[in-house]
């Protein structure tokens, strides 16, 4: 009677152990930073000038129509 407590004891123990060692660890990324409005202006602001303005539309159009074509 005494072993059979012992060894349900025993048991006990060694599932408490398994099931706090295999818990899971959050190892997600942390989120990429999402851009404002703001930034997206600002940014083109950088890249297109009144010398280049032609050359970027054409370039947007052609990205527009590859992806409609899609």
């Amino acid at each position: 009677m005494l072993r059979k407590i012992i060894a349900g004891w025993i048991t006990v123990a060694l599932c408490l152990v398994c099931v706090g060692s295999c818990a899971k660890k959050s190892t997600t990324p942390p989120p990429e930073k999402t851009k404002t409005a703001a930034e997206y202006k600002a940014e083109a602001d950088k890249q297109i000038t009144q010398q280049n303005a032609d050359e970027e539309l054409k370039k947007l159009e052609q990205s527009v129509d590859q992806e409609a074509a899609q």
